[in-house]
């Protein structure tokens, strides 16, 4: 949520400024968005030293003794855990469709609608449906489980994407709306993602007999940034491939292809992201209900 939170602060606001009306169309001023850049850059590498300094790890683990596992044991151990892998496909298809919804929102406001102070509101409507979806998912999962939950909502955000292609609102609002809902079914799932986690290390327990939290948690953060950065060369090529440039922006043709791939490109990969977490990951509720009392047992025993 920290995380979400700071996106707005930059999404909300960075749009009301980085935009001025030119012949009635709304521009993006360069020289403002590198102001803007530099200016949370300086304040990024800020917050990483005052993290780094005033944080104190009060949990000290002993090194094991003994023969260490080398990387090349770690990686041969990672590339068969069925459970590791799926969830990293999925998270980085889960970032792909998230941050395409966003890259593109820099494209579909200001150029199909003409209106640039929606996207700050959209930005603002991300927010509230991230805490919903935070308020929502604990119950929800906890009842049906993490991984059908996060079939379920997005199953849901196809259909959504679906119905505003069809639908193609003529009212900015409108599709702000669709967006809400949105980012509300994507928000179950990123709001689960990393307990998943946590599910992925029981059952890696359970089947080597060993812990392997450190191993797990690099090889899953060290994917979403690979997701992260696939992200902005995917909506990168995709402008590319419907002819969208700073002089083809206001023609109709190349602002239908802003739309559709706002919306249908987003709806692919939330498909993507439904079928991987019901066919491949394999920690579905029961699974996950089983590995917990296996564990149960083994602390109880001492082991």
């Amino acid at each position: 949520m920290g995380g979400t939170l700071a996106g707005v602060v930059i999404g909300v606001g960075l749009p009301l400024v980085a935009y001025e009306k030119v012949d009635g169309v709304e521009t993006l001023i360069g020289s403002r968005v590198t102001l803007a850049a530099g200016i949370f850059s300086v304040l990024a590498v800020i917050c990483y030293l005052l993290c780094y300094n005033l944080v104190t790890e009060r949990v000290r683990i002993e090194a094991p003794q003994g023969k260490q596992e080398s990387v090349v044991q770690m990686m041969k151990s990672a590339i068969h855990n069925r459970s590791l892998i799926s969830i990293i496909a999925a998270s980085i298809v889960m970032l792909l469709a998230q941050l395409t919804i966003q890259n593109m929102s820099g494209y579909v406001y200001p150029d199909y609608y003409n209106n640039a102070s929606a996207q700050s509101v959209s930005n603002l409507v991300m927010m509230v449906a991230m805490l919903l979806a935070a308020a929502l998912v604990k119950p929800l999962a906890k009842h049906f489980g993490k991984c059908e939950v996060s079939v379920v909502s997005s199953i849901a955000a196809v259909v959504i994407n679906l119905v505003l292609f069809v639908v193609r609102p003529a009212n900015v609002w409108v599709y702000v709306g669709f967006q809400f809902l949105c980012w509300l079914a994507l928000g179950m799932f990123s709001m689960v993602s990393w307990a998943l986690i946590t599910d992925v290390n029981d059952d890696s327990e359970c089947r080597t007999g060993r812990r392997e939290d450190g191993t797990v948690y690099a090889l899953y953060s060290f994917a979403r940034k690979l997701g992260q950065a696939a992200s902005a060369g995917l909506s990168g090529l995709l402008l590319e491939l419907i002819g969208y440039s700073a002089a083809t922006r206001t023609d109709p043709t190349v602002q239908e292809g802003l739309f559709n791939i706002s919306v249908l490109v987003p709806a692919l990969e939330f498909a993507l992201l439904a079928l991987i977490l019901w066919f491949w990951y394999p920690l579905h509720k029961k699974q996950v209900n089983e590995n917990v009392l296996t564990l149960k047992k083994k602390r109880a025993a001492g082991q």
